[in-house]
């Protein structure tokens, strides 16, 4: 996770989670210094296909704007991918098959797609950085995150319903834990 402090505010860029492999990356108005987060590093120990979507939160102790991200994949090294980015207010995490805020389109944004590249050591890796559409935080506000993957599937650790992956600074803490092979539905396993 890396950040730079502007100014008149913060903007942050992540890497993801426990279903995804997180690291932060975020630059500013005026930059001063940069911070990275790793999240779970890679490898992967599960994927899933194209279709599949990873789902997290963001929280925030100041407002800020997350910017970037990397990501795992089952693209091959050097391939390229696709992420479409959609957020809603409130928490994206939970509820199981057929039911919580992942098996319902109702309340989500789609932001738009972001094109990415696999990393060298294929699905061993995570990706370069990604320029996502830009999802702005408000502190003391939960942002729920899906990326649902085109051209690949996601690669994430952990299987089952295992505890939910934290990861945090003094400013924002990223909590990783859904993937689900059919979002926004009530279909499909998490």
């Amino acid at each position: 996770f890396r950040r730079s402090r502007g100014a008149d505010f913060l903007q942050t860029s992540l890497l993801l989670m426990r279903a995804l492999l997180c690291t932060l990356f975020a630059t500013a108005a005026t930059a001063s210094a940069q911070i990275t987060l790793p999240a779970n590093p890679p490898p992967a120990n599960n994927g899933g296909s194209a279709g599949w979507a990873l789902f997290f939160d963001f929280d925030s102790t100041t407002d800020l704007t997350v910017t970037h991200l990397s990501t795992a994949s089952s693209a091959a090294a050097g391939a390229n991918f696709s992420v479409e980015v959609f957020t809603r207010s409130g928490t994206a995490l939970g509820g199981g098959v057929g039911a919580g805020p992942g098996s319902d389109p109702a309340g989500w944004t789609s932001l738009g797609t972001a094109s990415a590249t696999q990393g060298p050591g294929g699905t061993a890796d995570v990706s370069g950085l990604i320029d996502i559409p830009d999802i702005a935080v408000a502190a003391g506000s939960t942002v729920g995150v899906a990326l649902q993957f085109t051209d690949a599937g996601p690669r994430y650790f952990g299987t089952g319903a295992a505890p939910l992956g934290v990861f945090s600074d003094s400013n924002l803490t990223l909590t990783t834990g859904d993937s689900r092979t059919a979002p926004f539905t009530t279909a499909g396993s998490v």
